[in-house]
């Protein structure tokens, strides 16, 4: 049985190798109503997106993941350094909240 260090330990290594991967950031903005109706962009329970908004922004780090975001990003995960996973905590049976640095 895995202890929650074992576990940890193993996010953290496996999240490390992915950001040493330089895998390249691509950024497009997409009319809300092609956006929405794909699931692989809005991941949460209910649409947060305000109504009435005509374009979304995608983030996609190619060959990983895309997600509707709006937040800052960098080109390349090359650029984000070492990221050490310092605590967790228990939101319930199956989700869990995982903190992070970046060293």
């Amino acid at each position: 049985m895995r202890t929650s260090g074992d576990w940890l330990h193993a996010i953290e290594t496996a999240t490390n190798l992915e950001v040493q991967q330089g895998r390249e950031i691509r950024v497009k903005i997409l009319a809300a109503r092609r956006s929405i109706p794909n699931p692989d962009l809005i991941r949460t329970k209910i649409n947060l997106l305000p109504e009435g908004i005509a374009q979304v922004r995608t983030v996609e780090i190619v060959g990983l993941d895309l997600q509707a975001d709006g937040g800052t990003h960098v080109m390349n995960t090359s650029e984000v350094g070492k990221i050490k996973v310092v605590d967790y905590k228990s939101k319930g049976a199956i989700n869990k909240r995982i903190y992070i640095e970046i060293e």
